[in-house]
């Protein structure tokens, strides 16, 4: 769709923040390479955020999404052929147990209206990082009134989901309407107004695969 392109100002203004702040994530859990990241994202779509982390530094066989969606998963193969993209739900993930580092489930939930689907996502989430390994969970804490298909996902849901795995949460992204206004005619408005928590209507979830070993060959792990 048109207004989801990332040309469109504010949409690339709403990514921007998003991604400064997960490198500043990493930063401060220790990772200062992704060299030896491994990663996956379920409900991955075109495979965005799969590409910034090699982007990034990680290693495209290290590297794996899944989506429902036939078409996305086409595209993520057309455009990333060297990583490794499952078409499917996310309640079967087709990889090994405790074989990623970080995983990832970005706008996803609210794409989910039964909560036993909810629940079996989030236990193969769980199942696919390794103790002391990341998962980020990012999506709308507010209604969007031009999407019924969609719900909002709340702190309280992702405890019931995760019910083990030690969670902070942060405030993320401008309300689109008033980024995609500001982008085109006043982009440097967008820092000051993101800074107003009431008109942030995002979450980022971080959460910890409970147990002692942590990422990256081992090493003690500390809390985001």
């Amino acid at each position: 769709m048109a207004d989801q392109s990332i040309l469109q100002p504010g949409n690339l203004l709403m990514v921007q923040e998003r991604e400064r702040y997960l490198a500043g994530l990493f930063r401060r859990v220790g990772w200062q390479s992704l060299a030896e990241l491994r990663a996956f994202e379920a409900g991955c779509s075109t495979g965005y955020n799969l590409r910034m982390l090699v982007q990034w530094g990680a290693k495209p066989a290290n590297v794996a999404g899944q989506d429902l969606d036939p078409a996305a998963v086409a595209y993520c193969r057309a455009h990333a052929s060297d990583i490794r993209v499952h078409e499917g739900s996310a309640e079967r993930i087709p990889e090994p147990d405790r074989a990623f580092d970080l995983a990832l489930a970005f706008t996803l939930f609210s794409s989910v209206p039964d909560e036993d689907v909810a629940q079996r996502i989030a236990a193969e989430l769980v199942r696919i990082t390794r103790p002391g390994g990341l998962i980020l969970v990012y999506d709308m804490r507010r209604r969007n009134p031009a999407n019924p298909n969609v719900h909002p996902v709340l702190e309280d849901d992702v405890r019931r989901w995760f019910p083990r795995c030690p969670m902070r949460t942060k405030t993320l992204t401008l309300a689109p309407p008033i980024a995609r206004r500001i982008g085109r005619f006043a982009p440097w408005l967008y820092g000051p107004l993101a800074a107003v928590p009431v008109l942030r209507t995002h979450a980022l979830y971080v959460l910890r695969r409970p147990g002692q070993v942590d990422v990256f060959r081992g090493r003690a792990g500390q809390e985001s």
